[in-house]
């Protein structure tokens, strides 16, 4: 199994000032690699407090120039939001500065406010979305950027300097929703989800998604992503309060940011499990929709954590996971104390484990 880290670098109720926010999310993630992860990440979020990570591969340029070994992925590029040549030049050129270790990583986006800010319409999404992922794919691979769909024309253009390597085997896809699925299967991404609600029903999606990319790419496909909150303690009580608390409070904040339990998704397209899940949060009420999700991410003593996820390995099968440490308010010793002991006492068994029988 691989483990990476997730910055998602919110600023809780804007209880920090920005640069004191930053000062100490920037801290952990100079962590990652002296404590064994082997992935660093970074989401992409525009105009607020919930996630302020304008530029996922600017700070991984960052990271690049302080790392050696650790791999560099953005969770994700919002493709309706960028030209997807700007994309490849990017990607490409965090390749060459890292020696190798860059991995693409996209995404459709969610939220209505960072749509209307940045002047995109959100019914657009999935046309976007679908035209700039195979152009990004295809001019990975080749240098060529080349555009003749409706959102991103481009004539031939090369990319300067060329890719140093494939990203075939180096291309992350969120998927959380079905008609999302399908896509990331046909274009050769490896599958990415957040951890929103039990991870049983995630079954159906995931084997979806390992049919339709057996069928498109006729090799099976790699190993899902679990992407989750996590907190680690010695004390099962305290680290069960911090959860509460913690993941809690994120929970609040995801709502807040996609506005979860609005109506707007009924109306738009290629959004409709979250249309569903939006009426399911309104008629089950936000307590018990956030008691699930504190229940769906990981967290507990560093033994609670592995039985947790061999657990969920018998229901999904084998599986990578990226965690976030630092949001909710938690402050940045009790991140830094959970990332630590995550790394010295859950990571080394987890990268011990033999795979499934297939």
């Amino acid at each position: 199994m691989e483990v990476g880290l997730l910055m998602v670098f919110q600023n809780f109720m804007s209880q920090l000032s920005d640069t004191e926010s930053y000062r100490r999310d920037l801290a952990m993630a100079d962590l990652a690699e002296p404590l064994g992860f082997d992935c660093i990440s970074a989401a992409e979020h525009h105009f607020f407090s919930y996630a302020m990570t304008p530029d996922n591969l600017q700070f991984l340029s960052w990271v690049a120039g302080r790392t050696h070994r650790i791999k560099l992925m953005p969770a994700a590029v919002i493709l309706p939001w960028h030209d997807p040549l700007k994309v490849v030049e990017k990607m490409i050129l965090l390749d060459h500065l890292s020696n190798g270790r860059a991995m693409l990583g996209i995404g459709r986006g969610l939220a209505k406010r960072e749509y209307e800010r940045i002047g995109i319409d959100m019914n657009e999404a999935r046309d976007r979305f679908d035209e700039a992922a195979d152009l990004i794919v295809r001019a990975l691979e080749t240098g060529i950027v080349e555009g003749k769909g409706k959102y991103y024309p481009h004539a031939p253009t090369e990319i300067r300097p060329g890719p140093r390597g494939s990203f075939r085997d180096r291309f992350n896809c969120v998927a959380m929703s079905s008609d999302s699925v399908p896509v990331c299967a046909r274009l050769g991404g490896k599958m990415m989800s957040f951890a929103q609600r039990p991870w049983e029903q995630m079954v159906p999606q995931i084997q979806t998604y390992q049919s339709l990319f057996r069928e498109h790419h006729g090799r099976q496909a790699p190993d899902f992503m679990c992407v989750e909150s996590m907190c680690c303690d010695e004390s099962a009580d305290r680290v069960e309060a911090m959860a509460n608390e913690y993941i809690g409070n994120y929970y609040v904040t995801v709502m807040d940011h996609y506005d979860m339990a609005g109506e707007h998704f009924r109306a738009l397209k290629g959004y409709g499990d979250y249309a569903s899940h939006s009426e399911l949060v309104r008629a089950t009420g936000l307590e018990k929709a956030a008691d699930a999700y504190v229940q769906a991410n990981v967290w507990g003593t560093p033994n609670q954590i592995l039985e947790k996820l061999e657990a969920r390995r018998k229901i999904i099968g084998d599986f990578d996971m990226m965690v976030q440490v630092g949001f909710g308010g938690m402050s940045g010793r009790d991140a830094e104390n959970s990332m630590r002991l995550f790394a010295q006492k859950v990571i080394p068994e987890l990268k011990s484990w033999k795979r499934m029988a297939a």
